[in-house]
């Protein structure tokens, strides 16, 4: 069985550089999750548009995402969005990704989960 990184007796035992280097304590990074729902199956070019300017967005705002296909073609896809350096999304981010999600004519709904450690919280959902 995997030990946990973020147990309280074993974080406690680590120096300040190790803590860093394990992004545990002071050091964790959070991010969130975002499913996606299309008026209509995206597919090609139209889609490959669609995640150009989502990247760029994201890029403007110190983010970067995972994730985000499936089989073509897509009616509903999702992904993890986190800080592209180090550190924490936060709560302004997942309302300016949400919003520039819902703004777009292509999407018709689009949710975020709450933020989760980025390195050892990831829970998949049940299929």
């Amino acid at each position: 069985m995997k030990k946990n990184p973020c147990a309280n007796c074993r974080v406690r035992r680590l120096s300040p550089r190790q803590r860093k280097k394990q992004r545990v304590a002071e050091f964790q990074e959070l991010s969130f999750e975002v499913d996606l729902v299309f008026a209509s199956p995206m597919d090609g070019e139209p889609y490959d548009d669609f995640l150009g300017a989502f990247s760029s967005f994201l890029d403007g705002h110190g983010l970067l995402a995972g994730g985000f296909g499936g089989r073509m073609p897509l009616l509903e896809t999702g992904g993890i969005v986190a800080r592209a350096d180090r550190g924490s999304a936060g709560e302004a981010d997942i309302e300016a990704v949400v919003t520039w999600l819902r703004a777009r004519p292509e999407v018709k709904d689009a949710k975020a989960s709450h933020l989760f450690d980025a390195w050892y919280g990831y829970e998949p959902k049940a299929a």
